[in-house]
């Protein structure tokens, strides 16, 4: 009985022990990693524009830290990019780094960034910080602020009444642009405003020499990084880069690229007294649609495609009624292409559309699309050409210009040339943020150890269960090896 019951009990012990440790590895663990004795003793910051924002970290430990590097993104965006920070290997380090705006990643004046550090021992111990976030604005300028609607804008320099007046027709042009989209809760934005174009210029991005020199654009947007930029309190640019932020938020995350046509068309065409050109002075002055999925171009050349943008933008509201073309962009805000959500709402593609802004016939969708139905076109007042815009910030009426006034960043600017020896990294492969801390718990093979002790422990039980049976079967064998033993002597 004594050594049934010892075996009995190791066998409970041992199984209680692997039932624990697996419990234990579904448990959620805190976002820090295991930092062993990693100690973070001080952490600041400061805006250096146009350099970037500077960082700087007091690190020690009891081993010597070997490493620290740090992550960062604008505030909205999916992509973390990464650089080592310098500093003298020791048990007690300062390491510091510039979150660099101009090169592997554009990062807009107004934009809120975030970051964390990730600290290296050399004995492996890894210790990742809480995020942090620095709004990276221009220190030359006082910035005041005043809310219109979703709309944080930010300026200089202006006096309050004129400001006051802006704002009211502000409101109203916004209002505007949430009912035409349907949007009930606006996603919160910025924009930065600066007086003077020179200033301007030089925040924004670098594009080629040609469009600088001519001034082509007065305006950027950036809607993953929740800001815009524009050149003076002009009502015309703020509502044209408030469209682009507003429109990237009616189609959510879930929408493929949209077509700069759209983006540019939509945007132009809720700006107030917008001057809609018609399709017979710009059909034989302009590309197909479906060549004009990207914008590009020279200064002569870019303002027509924005006049053709905003026109089929207009036969599409204007003709068709503007719940189709709310369908239009739920189609594509749940994943479908233009051409598929063309075809599902109107009956035709991109070719069908041009011939249908054009007023010829509507030739059959070439993609192996089906569509559900083929609504007929709305009789609609025509447009007022009053050939007139108000400008908010003269209180004088001056001609209406087509010349475009601003430029969607959906995704981040395109990328300088990078020095060999520089030890910056765009993120691709790099290691994701801290676990948020909604998360209900880790992938069971981030802890695979735990799983190895939990499979050593059972293959312990499964031993000791086994040499309990072959005990139990050996000493059965031998009472009745006795007994028959005995049968044969009495025999």
């Amino acid at each position: 009985m004594t050594g049934r019951f010892g075996y009995i009990t190791a066998f409970g012990l041992v199984l209680s022990l692997a039932v624990l440790l697996v419990a234990v590895a579904q448990r959620p663990f805190p976002a820090l990693a295991a930092g062993g004795s990693i100690k973070v003793v001080d952490s600041r910051q400061e805006v250096n524009y146009p350099v970037g924002v500077g960082l700087s970290l007091t690190v020690e430990s009891e081993a010597e830290i070997a490493e620290v590097r740090v992550y960062y993104r604008p505030v909205g965006s999916r992509r973390w990019a990464y650089a080592y920070a310098d500093f003298d290997r020791g048990s007690r380090v300062v390491a510091t780094q510039s979150i660099p705006v101009r090169e592997s990643t554009y990062i807009a004046p107004g934009a809120d960034v975030e970051y964390f550090y990730e600290i290296k021992d050399v004995n492996g111990n890894v210790f990742r910080t809480d995020r942090a976030t620095v709004e990276y604005l221009d220190w030359r300028f006082d910035w005041r602020r005043v809310n219109i609607g979703p709309l944080e804008l930010l300026y200089h320099d202006i006096d309050d009444s004129r400001m006051e007046g802006a704002s009211r027709r502000l409101r109203e042009d916004l209002r505007r642009v949430e009912e035409l989209l349907r949007l009930e809760t606006p996603k919160g934005f910025k924009g930065v405003i600066y007086n003077r174009y020179d200033d301007a210029n030089d925040a924004f991005p670098v594009q080629s020499q040609t469009t600088t020199d001519h001034g082509t654009f007065a305006g950027y947007a950036f809607p993953e990084q929740g800001v815009f930029l524009g050149n003076g309190l002009d009502r015309r640019i703020i509502v044209h880069e408030s469209a682009h932020m507003m429109f990237r938020d009616a189609l959510g995350n879930g929408a493929v690229d949209v077509p700069d046509w759209l983006n540019e068309g939509f945007a132009t065409y809720v700006e107030p007294n917008v001057r809609v050109r018609s399709s017979s002075e710009l059909y034989h002055r302009t590309p197909h649609v479906r060549a004009m999925g990207s914008l590009s171009g020279t200064p002569e050349t870019i303002p027509l495609f924005y006049q053709k943008s905003v026109s089929v933008v207009a036969h599409l509201i204007e003709e068709y009624g503007e719940d189709n073309f709310r369908r239009l962009l739920d189609g594509i805000a749940s994943g479908q292409t233009i051409e598929a959500a063309l075809v599902n709402v109107y009956g035709f593609d991109d070719h069908g559309l041009d011939a249908s802004w054009a007023g010829q016939p509507i030739p059959e969708p070439v993609e192996n699309l089906k569509p559900q139905h083929r609504p007929q076109p709305t009789a609609v007042a025509e447009r007022p050409d009053s050939g007139l815009n108000s400008s908010a910030n003269t209180g004088q009426q001056e001609e209406t210009s087509t010349t475009p006034v601003g430029l969607s960043r959906s995704t981040q600017a395109p990328p300088q040339p990078r020095r060999e020896n520089s030890p910056l990294a765009q993120s691709t492969s790099a290691p994701p943020a801290p676990p948020e801390r909604q998360r209900e718990g880790p992938s069971p093979f981030v802890f695979i150890d735990v799983w190895v002790l939990a499979g050593v422990a059972l293959l312990a039980a499964g031993a000791v269960f086994a040499r309990f049976v072959y005990n139990r079967l050996r000493r059965r064998k031998e009472a009745l090896g006795d007994y028959w033993q005995d049968w044969d002597e009495s025999n």
